[in-house]
Formats: structure tokens, sequence, C-alpha cells
């Protein structure tokens, strides 16, 4: 009789597990197992430190399924089923490829031979009990992160930027402190998160990790609230690789030892959020009044420089208008740049309603949701008590556990609209602030306030032979809210 050629199989989940649980332990006995019943060792598979949740596509799995196809084993051995892998899926197909070349998988802690078919049985069975005690683990692993955050516990990962751990506390850490209060003050001077990285970069400042700031290094700091002394845990997870925001609700803050003052974090995000909602670029402090807004009759942009006091056609048609009378004309259509009151009490009453029924709907989704997680709950508690079967527990479970997913999705997206049109309320009440009275004011203001005024009122500005026309946009917005009245036309000035 052919003696049968034997594959071992030997698989520890991660690093603290090789050293505990030692794989060399495992061959050993493993050999020892194949030897007693006279077979012979033709191959040893060793997969240290790696997960059980998904084999097929490890270089080890591949290869050992190669070799079942080529004739080079004819039987697997391991230690126990978990060890083989933890997913039933993956256990069945592997089950399948073996009685397909007429091979054994052999389990040594149950005897469990799939050459039988009660083998094959106790195989499946054993390979869902796998993959459920996989699942529990991973439930276990969520609650204690949960119970770890609650109680303000380091949960893995590096301490923010400016902090370190003591005794498992946050804690300031002083050699970085005095880089996160240069972020900030960078930041409220110039308005521009890539200005205010390469500002650090010059300096000789670099990241913990000796790398160059970025843009988005500088946004992640700005808007994290434990510079501000709000630590905020247990707010993101890596789902397959992507690390993904979690649900609000789930979030746990705790306070610490800020490093800005509350106040100078506020006025620091609230300058990020309208960035975010208007997706305008930030006044470069070179740019002149009109750059950006100026066209030729012709079609093309105008220019200018330092050396001259004119704005030139791009297309060099010889049309030009000089800078200082192109700002007198601006600043008396200012004069006619005006809003009713009636439009403002329009527009306050309509954003209200809006914002009210926003409200109502959040208040109804946070209803819904206590509801459906009461629901889970009640359900958790009747299996844990024996009244439904764990068959049968998936399809009482999946219908209210879909729904809370949905509902939860909606209150983000709730919570999200709410913010914009408290934001878009804010800026807009602003520009009605600065636009009654622009015309007597604007010889006051300096180079950057006069430009952020032309950036929120200028549509374009077109240069004729005799004229030059002036199109304002309307001081109120209409996208969000029903269409307003007309505003004042277009002005038409003679230079």
């Amino acid at each position: 009789m052919e003696q049968k050629k034997v594959g071992i199989w030997v698989r520890v989940s991660d690093p603290k597990q090789v050293v505990k649980e030692s794989h060399i332990h495992h061959e050993l006995h493993a050999k020892n197992f194949v030897e007693s019943r006279k077979w012979k060792v033709a191959k040893v598979y060793r997969l240290e430190a790696m997960s059980g949740k998904s084999i097929m596509n490890y270089p080890q799995t591949k290869e050992m399924l190669n070799d079942i196809k080529n004739g080079l084993i004819s039987c697997l051995v391991f230690s126990k089923i978990a060890r083989l892998a933890r997913n039933t899926k993956e256990l069945i197909e592997i089950a399948d490829y073996f009685n397909e070349y007429n091979a054994d998988l052999i389990s040594m802690d149950m005897t469990v031979d799939t050459s039988t078919a009660i083998g094959r049985h106790f195989y499946r069975t054993m390979g869902s009990m796998a993959q459920w005690e996989r699942e529990m683990t991973v439930e276990r692993i969520k609650s204690s992160i949960q119970a770890r955050a609650q109680l303000g516990k380091q949960i893995g990962g590096q301490p923010p930027l400016g902090y370190i751990y003591v005794n498992k506390k946050l804690t300031i850490n002083q050699e970085e402190i005095s880089v996160i209060k240069l972020i900030f003050e960078l930041f409220l001077e110039n308005k521009r998160k890539r200005t205010t990285a390469r500002e650090l970069n010059n300096r000789g400042y670099r990241t913990r990790r000796g790398n160059f700031f970025t843009d988005a290094t500088i946004r992640r700091v700005l808007t994290d609230p434990v510079y501000k002394g709000l630590h905020r845990m247990n707010y993101s997870a890596m789902v397959n690789g992507v690390r993904v925001i979690k649900p609000k609700e789930e979030w746990v803050f705790h306070e610490v030892e800020p490093i800005v003052s509350e106040e100078v974090w506020k006025q620091v995000n609230d300058i990020v959020i309208q960035q975010i909602s208007s997706h305008t670029q930030v006044l470069n402090r070179k740019t002149y009044l009109f750059t950006g807004y100026i066209y030729c009759y012709c079609g093309s942009k105008m220019y200018t420089h330092n050396k001259t006091k004119n704005y030139f056609c791009d297309k060099r048609c010889g049309n030009k208008v000089n800078r200082e009378d192109l700002e007198e004309v601006f600043q008396s259509q200012l004069h006619s740049y005006t809003v009713s009151q009636a439009e403002i009490q329009n527009y306050e009453i309509n954003i209200l309603n809006i914002i009210q029924q926003k409200e109502r709907e959040y208040s109804r989704l946070l209803k819904t949701r206590d509801a459906l997680e009461k629901k889970i709950q009640k359900l958790l508690d009747l299996h844990l008590e024996g009244q439904i079967p764990t068959k049968s527990f998936k399809e009482h479970h999946d219908t209210p556990y879909k729904q809370l997913q949905e509902v939860k999705g909606h209150i983000q997206e709730i919570e999200n609209e709410k913010t914009l049109l408290e934001n878009q309320k804010s800026v807009v009440e602003e520009t009605i602030s600065d636009a009654i009275n622009l015309y007597q004011s604007w010889s006051t203001l300096d180079h950057n306030q006069k430009r952020q005024v032309i950036e929120t009122v200028v549509n374009k500005i077109i240069v004729g032979i005799q004229d030059i026309s002036i199109q304002l946009y309307k001081v109120l917005p209409n996208d969000i809210l029903p269409p307003f009245s007309k505003t004042t036309p277009n002005g038409l000035h003679n230079q």
C-alpha cells in the first residue's frame, strides 16, 4: 500500500501567539501525529502571525492547493479546525477542493477525517463554530475598545501631536507644544493651510515622524478638539484597510489640558468650515483688487502689474483702464448696492423654517434610533436567555439592524445639513451687514478687506471702449430657499 504523503499546516494568528503558542510546538506535535500512523511528512506550511479570517489569498494557501492538485501531498494535517481557517465559506471550499482530488483533511484534536461522510459533516459543523468564535472575538474587542474609551484609557495608536501618554493618561508634551501653538497662530494670520505648512517647513519644523508638514496635516491639527481640551476617542476604525469615521453616538470625549483657548479653536474652525462650504480659495495677498474679475469687451481677461497703473487686455487689443478710475467707478456702484428690509426678513423667515424643519426631522430620527437599539438589545437578551434559537436569531436581528444603520446614516446627513445651514445663515447675515454701508466705509478698508468685498459681490466686470459694466451678485442666495425679488440691475457707468 502506498504511503500517505502528508502536508502539515501550522498557522498562528498574531505575534503574541507566536511567542505564547509556539508554532514549533504545533509543528512537532503534528509530526508525531503523522509518524504514529506510519505516514510520511512531505511538506510543512508555516503561517506565522497570519489571521484566519480569510486565508485563500495567502501564498502558503495557494502553494498547498497547488500541491494537492499535482499530487505532492494527499492529506493535510492541522491541530484544530480554527488553526486551518475561521471562515466557514473558505473551509467548505477547501473541503470541496480536497474531495475533488481525493485528498483528506485531518484535525488532530477531534480526529476529523473528511474521507468519511461523518467526518465531512463534523468538519462543516466545526467550521461554523470557528467562524462564530471569530465573530464573537471581534464583538468582544469592539466592546473592550468602547469600555476603555469610556474610561479614558489608551485604545491604541499614537497620541496626537503635542501630547504624550504618561501612566496611560494623555498629557501635554512640552517638546511639541510650541509647534501646535504656532500652527494656530500662522493659520489665523494667513488663513491658508498650505501656506501654514510651508512656513513651518521653512522654519525647520517637522512632524513627529520627521516628515514635512502638509495642508492635510495642518487640517487635522486645526480641527482636532483635543487642542481645546476635549480628547475625542473611539471615533474611527479600520475597515478593510481603510479608516472610516464611526457614528457620532459612539464617540467618547474626555477633558484634557488644552493647548489653545476654546475661543481661538472656535475662531480657526469657523474659518475652516466657511472655506469648506464655500469652496473658495483664500485671498492671495499679492492679488490686485480686480484680478480675476475684470474682462475686456473682446472676451479676454485683463491684467496689471507693479510697473503700470492700468489693467491691460490679455490679447493686447489696446483696451485698458486706469486702476484708480476703475476703483472709483466700482465705489459709486456700491451706492446702489442695497437690499430691502422686506427681503432680509423674508430670507430670515425662510431659512429659520428650514432649520426648524431639519430639527424636527432630527428629533424624530433620534427617537427611531433609540427604539431600534432597544429592540435589538431585547432580541439579544432573548437570545442569551435561550428563547430565540441561534438558527433563527439572524432572521429576527437583520431587519432592525439594517434599519438602524439607515437611520444613523440619515442622522449624519441631517447634522451636516444643519451645520451648512447655520454657516450660510451666519455668512449671509455678515454679508448683509457689510453691504449696507459699503459705499460710506469703502475708503476706510484696507486692500484685503476691499478684495473680500469684491469676491463677495462681483460676478464680472467688462471694460468696453467707452464704458464699464459691473455685474454684481445678489446679496441674498436663493439656491436653498424660494426665489426672492430681483436685485438692482447691473450697473453701467461711463469712464
